[in-house]
């Protein structure tokens, strides 16, 4: 689910580029869809403000929670019940300062984590601060993060354990976040953790980017197996910017994001099959914008979500690709939806898959497929 710095500064362009009397349309009215495409889904927001949604986390087809920004900074929190999104109260700071919301994960209705960060007051600017949130079925709870200033995604395996990324690593074991040690690429500099995915407790994975010299930004990917945790680098890491990841099953992982190899961004794409990172090609249909997010069924059921441009770089329309473990193929989305799907999730044995994004005008966005 991506929340990277330079998705976090177009969703805020994107949002604030917007009049408000854009935003004062009303949630976009469902389209009839046949069964098995998809369909677009009322979102109730706020009237006359912007607002956007980046991640989802869909626990069950009748279960699921969105997260985003209303005006940028607020944070914004809708629930799905398996026929309708409804919005839900979210904490705010006394001090009138912005939480903006970047990642969700639940393993149960009352338990959810929601990450992002505070703007806390500093002179006359302000600083950010590390933000997670617990649902325990009935409100949200905030609770401290040590040593990091924002957060950008969480996977919740249960109520004892779950896993934050942002500034590096952080674990909750049922009572405290506490920062977790991994190792570096090389040459160790800073970086950013900007998505995880965790299967199992065995299973987890975290993609990130780091600058190996000046100028120069490389992704990689960390891997812990329940013992310890290790660097695995990807296959075109100068050329890739990865914004997701999801463990599909043992030894198979997919990171997506864009790639900047070609004259112009495309989707980037690279597969682990449990010994190495290898490029796997979008399909040529879909060349022409990025990802933005991978959710998996299985291995041979995979999707990914982001948008194609339209034409020019002003315009674009949500994209949605499929792996059925031979190929990528694109998956087309209701026709006249501009704009770009931030997240996409679904779990084994589910049947219905959920995205959310923000359209063109700065209005909360979100498909369903099933």
């Amino acid at each position: 689910m991506e929340r990277s710095p330079t998705a976090v500064r177009r969703m805020a362009a994107s949002l604030g580029a917007v009049a408000v009397a854009g935003a004062m349309l009303a949630p976009s009215t469902p389209v009839a869809a046949a069964a098995g495409a998809w369909s677009v889904v009322s979102v109730p927001f706020p009237s006359l403000h912007r607002a956007g949604l980046v991640s989802v986390d869909s626990r069950a087809d009748d279960d699921a929670w969105a997260v985003g920004t209303v005006d940028d900074s607020q944070p914004y929190a809708v629930h799905w019940n398996g026929a309708a999104w409804s919005q839900v109260p979210f904490p705010t700071q006394a001090n009138g300062k912005g939480t903006p919301l970047w990642g969700v994960s639940g393993s149960r209705a009352d338990d959810v984590w929601a990450v992002g960060n505070f703007f806390l007051p500093k002179g006359y600017s302000s600083t950010s601060q590390a933000a997670a949130f617990h649902w325990n079925g009935t409100s949200w709870t905030s609770f401290p993060v040590p040593d990091s200033g924002l957060l950008y995604d969480v996977a919740t395996l249960g109520p004892a354990d779950a896993y934050a990324v942002g500034g590096g690593v952080k674990h909750w074991n049922g009572s405290a976040w506490s920062s977790v040690a991994t190792p570096s690429p090389q040459p160790p500099v800073a970086g950013s953790t900007l998505a995880v995915s965790a299967r199992t407790p065995s299973d987890i994975w975290v993609v990130g980017l780091y600058s190996p010299k000046r100028r120069t930004t490389a992704a990689y990917s960390l891997h812990y197996d329940g013992t310890s945790w290790q660097v695995l680098p990807f296959a075109e890491p100068t050329t890739h910017k990865f914004w997701s990841i999801v463990a599909a099953g043992p030894g198979d992982a997919w990171a997506v994001g864009e790639s900047d190899s070609l004259a112009s961004t495309q989707p980037g794409l690279e597969h682990w099959d449990g010994t190495s990172w290898s490029v796997v090609p979008a399909p040529a249909s879909a060349r022409g914008g990025y990802l933005r997010d991978v959710t998996a069924r299985s291995g041979t059921d995979v999707w990914a979500a982001g948008l194609n441009f339209t034409g020019d770089a002003n315009t674009a329309a949500v994209s949605t690709l499929h792996w059925d473990g031979r190929a990528w193929t694109a998956v087309a989305t209701p026709v006249g939806v501009n704009g770009t799907l931030w997240s996409i999730s679904t779990r084994p044995g589910a049947t219905r898959l959920l995205t959310v994004g923000d359209s063109i005008p700065g209005a909360p966005l979100s498909l369903e497929r099933h």
